[in-house]
């Protein structure tokens, strides 16, 4: 967010959603030194623009890096782990 300050998940769907685009860019965006790397493409800057906004990845130059909330979620397999509440 432009203030600085992170979304927090607001409903059910919202937390499904974040953790649905949480796996997919790990599935397709991150490398194998575990970062993700959106190549410049847009749909990948703004699933990672999506992910900081929640404080899920932190912003590198041309991707980010899984903060702890983000890993905790990613390895809980399940949209409600309460890292993302």
């Amino acid at each position: 967010m432009s203030d600085g300050s992170l979304r927090t998940v607001q409903s059910e769907k919202e937390g499904q959603l974040l953790y649905a685009l949480a796996l997919m860019c790990e599935q397709y965006l991150e490398d194998r030194n575990g970062e993700l790397d959106h190549q410049c493409m847009s749909p990948g800057e703004e699933a990672i623009q999506h992910l900081v906004d929640y404080g899920l990845v932190d912003p590198k130059r041309r991707g980010g890096d899984w903060t702890s909330k983000g890993r905790a979620l990613l390895d809980s397999n399940c949209y409600c782990h309460p890292e993302i509440k």
